[in-house]
């Protein structure tokens, strides 16, 4: 009788952990789906508008010089210049921030900034991202300054802070 009474139980258990774990998974899609998740695997840069507080500073990137099209194309996306290039770097630096913002977005709502800054890896991606598309120009112009990892070396923005977005770096 007892062996009927524990896999009664077990089920019953199961049957509990089994219909919470659809729940969070059903959640997990609709916040996917609502939160137009897919859309952060392209490399378009309204996907990173579809957060309310980018608003200003997507603004202010369609009036700059990097999002005039070039064959149809922008000359520069968000990812362009606020991501790695390398493809591991890049989709774990994807994961690692769209993971944070998401939690962010999720259950810390009181708390959120009315803007984002850039925190120190993404300045220096910026950075790496400047000198790599801007190398000749660069080397050419202020040779020692560009070089990443230098230890006097300028930040490109500290000159030109509003060539992608007038919000603050």
């Amino acid at each position: 009788m007892r062996k009927g009474i524990k896999q009664k139980s077990f089920s019953l258990i199961s049957s509990i952990f089994l219909i919470l774990l659809l729940v969070i998974i059903i959640l997990a899609c609709y916040t996917f789906y609502n939160a137009k998740g897919v859309s952060y695997l392209s490399n378009n840069p309204e996907a990173c508008n579809n957060c309310h507080i980018m608003n200003e500073v997507f603004n202010d990137y369609l009036s700059a010089p990097h999002s005039h099209k070039t064959a149809g194309e922008p000359r520069a996306t968000c990812n362009d210049c606020h991501l790695p290039h390398d493809f591991v770097s890049k989709w774990i630096a994807k994961a690692q921030t769209g993971v944070g913002h998401a939690y962010a977005f999720t259950f810390k709502l009181d708390s959120l900034p009315v803007n984002l800054s850039a925190n120190e890896t993404s300045k220096k991606w910026v950075q790496n991202n400047c000198v790599r598309c801007h190398a000749e120009y660069a080397q050419n112009a202020i040779n020692p300054t560009t070089t990443p990892g230098h230890n006097n070396a300028l930040s490109c923005v500290s000159c030109h802070e509003s060539v992608g977005h007038k919000r603050g770096f």
